[in-house]
């Protein structure tokens, strides 16, 4: 029988991680019609009707009712097809029990608000948030109709946000507010206003004519809406104006440069070739890697650089399968690097072993300090590099390329302000296109363009060398062609190298001072390239972090929301 005790253990873990993920309920709210009953004592009674359509199982449907500052909810009750629903609340969450699955439920809720008629000398006005940006769940279609305690003609009404100019008022003289969609984390407070003697025994909220501010609200409301549709037709010019105008001109450059690089190239290939073996070594191996392989370099190459010192005489292999450094002084800071960490951190006293290096990646302790090595030595080839001008001063070219994204930055802000999401999606693709391209844009000089062409050519004609013509290479050149190929974790090359090692000292081939022969040689590179690798690997880090969020409301602090459980 198979253990099954990891089961628990996954479960747990994806409730850790995913928790809402693991208990969501897939559902839809597809229909929902609020209406509310003014009375003449100020008290609103509410009923909501929620149209649910779930797919899966369900174990009913929730109602958040978060009243304005000093207002208050009471006699919430649940039905559904006039049979009552169990009702469980917590705060301003009520959660309505009713399970099933595969199902479209229809939802009726019955609750009074009291206090929520603000009445003053001469009119009344209910102004108040069904729901609120805390919501999390979108009404697919949703109405609100506020129904005044007897017929009139005498009405004030609008809405905010969602709700703006979704008011009809009825011939009775009951409101309308026909919203439609309304997504998730939305704003749409309502407000009716009617007569105040409609309301004989409510209380009087404040002994003042509220009328004109009311109408003053109104007007400062359609103000806005006015001018933020004047300012939304002046910005919808800019996508056809400025934003692509800005888009050609960089579209443009980076043509230019690419037409540039290409009659470069172009020229090297007129040229044709500057070596007959290897391309002159104009820097070191491992910075060669290093730019001809996109300023990276692949865990060989730590195991092609220790094989490098050996080629130049700075470290001799001994009989006992250990490394020792023979004495002789580098130049090169990264050389440096490598000796001192290699021969005095992981190994002792001038001498170094894979062995060492196992032993050393083991303890978590030496994790960190590996990899600052690692990045202290990319630093140092990085260097010698950049010492070379192998690219095109660009400096100041760049810096105004990036700069000139800031004149995108107030239409990112203003687009989603005024609904100009297309607008805002191409300003947004051409930010992070300056940005990405300033950031990228290095062009190579001539000399670099060379260094690149040569090794780039000196690869696509490794793979077809016969054996004859590479046994009149000198050792030099045979050992730089193997080191290439291994850093340059090509694979096409280091079959090739093999190939023509298995060959050569098969039939007897000669001996490499510090090297017990050219086959040997060739087996240092496979043990050193497997163990850089594992020692990369075992010293990789992980981290993790969090997030938090915050919360909104409607007016007087009131709204909420709907959802399913």
């Amino acid at each position: 029988m198979k253990k099954k005790w990891f089961i628990p253990i996954i479960f747990l873990a994806l409730l850790f991680f995913f928790p809402q993920q693991i208990f969501a309920v897939d559902f839809t709210i597809s229909n929902t019609t609020i209406d509310a009953y003014l009375l003449e004592n100020g008290e609103i009674r509410v009923e909501e009707t929620h149209t649910y359509e779930f797919e899966g199982k369900f174990n009913g449907i929730s109602r958040e009712l978060i009243p304005k500052e000093d207002t208050d909810i009471t006699d919430f009750s649940a039905s559904e097809n006039g049979k009552s629903l169990r009702i469980e609340k917590d705060d301003g969450l009520y959660k309505i029990h009713r399970k099933g699955k595969d199902e479209t439920i229809t939802v009726t809720l019955h609750y009074t608000i009291v206090n929520g008629l603000d009445v003053y000398q001469d009119v009344a006005q209910f102004y108040w948030p069904f729901f609120d940006d805390r919501n999390e769940s979108t009404y697919e279609d949703l109405s609100i109709t506020i129904h005044p305690p007897k017929a009139t003609d005498n009405v004030i009404a609008f809405g905010y946000d969602e709700a703006y100019q979704t008011e009809t008022i009825q011939g009775d003289g009951s409101v309308l507010f026909d919203l439609k969609e309304v997504p998730s984390e939305s704003n749409g407070d309502i407000r009716v206003a009617y007569d105040a003697h409609l309301f004989p025994v409510a209380t009087l909220s404040a002994d003042k004519l509220m009328r004109k501010e009311i109408l003053n609200a109104e007007q400062e409301l359609a103000d806005k809406a006015a001018a933020k549709a004047e300012t939304r037709e002046m910005l919808s010019n800019i996508p056809t104006l400025g934003v692509i105008a800005f888009s050609i001109l960089l579209l443009l450059h980076m043509i230019t440069a690419w037409l540039r690089a290409r009659m470069k190239k172009a020229t090297l290939e007129r040229e044709g070739s500057r070596f007959s073996t290897l391309p002159k070594q104009i820097m070191s191996l491992p910075a060669t890697l290093f730019y001809t392989n996109y300023s990276q370099l692949p865990p060989q190459a730590m195991a092609a650089a220790l094989l490098d010192l050996v080629r130049q005489g700075y470290v001799t292999k001994t009989t006992t399968g250990q490394f020792q450094t023979t004495g002789k002084k580098s130049n090169l800071p990264h050389e440096k690097v490598l000796l001192e960490w290699l021969f005095e951190k992981i190994g002792s006293k001038g001498q170094f072993s894979f062995d060492d290096l196992t032993s050393y990646t083991k303890n978590a302790k030496n994790h960190t300090p590996y990899h600052q090595f690692k990045s202290q030595w990319l630093k140092a080839v990085k260097q010698e590099v950049d010492g070379h001008a192998l690219y095109e001063d660009k400096k100041r070219f760049r810096l105004s390329l990036g700069l000139s994204s800031l004149l995108l930055l107030p239409f990112l802000v203003l687009f989603p302000i005024y609904d100009l999401m297309g607008a805002f999606a191409v300003a947004l693709i051409l930010f992070i296109t300056v940005i990405v391209y300033a950031i990228a844009y290095n062009p190579r000089s001539e000399k670099g363009w060379q260094i690149a062409y040569d090794w780039k050519q000196f690869k696509n004609r490794f793979k077809q060398l016969p054996q004859s013509d590479w046994e009149k290479w000198s050792e030099d050149e045979q050992m730089r062609a193997y080191i290439f190929g291994l850093g340059s974790n090509d694979k096409n090359v280091s079959k090739k190298n093999d190939a023509l090692v298995e060959a050569f000292t098969a039939r007897g081939g000669n001996d490499y001072s510090g090297v017990a022969g050219l086959y040997t040689f060739a087996y240092i590179g496979s043990l050193a390239s497997t163990n850089f690798r594992s020692a990369d690997a075992s010293t990789v880090t992980t981290s993790s972090g969090g997030s938090s969020f915050g919360g909104g409301g409607g007016t007087g602090g009131g709204g909420g929301g709907s959802g399913a459980f």
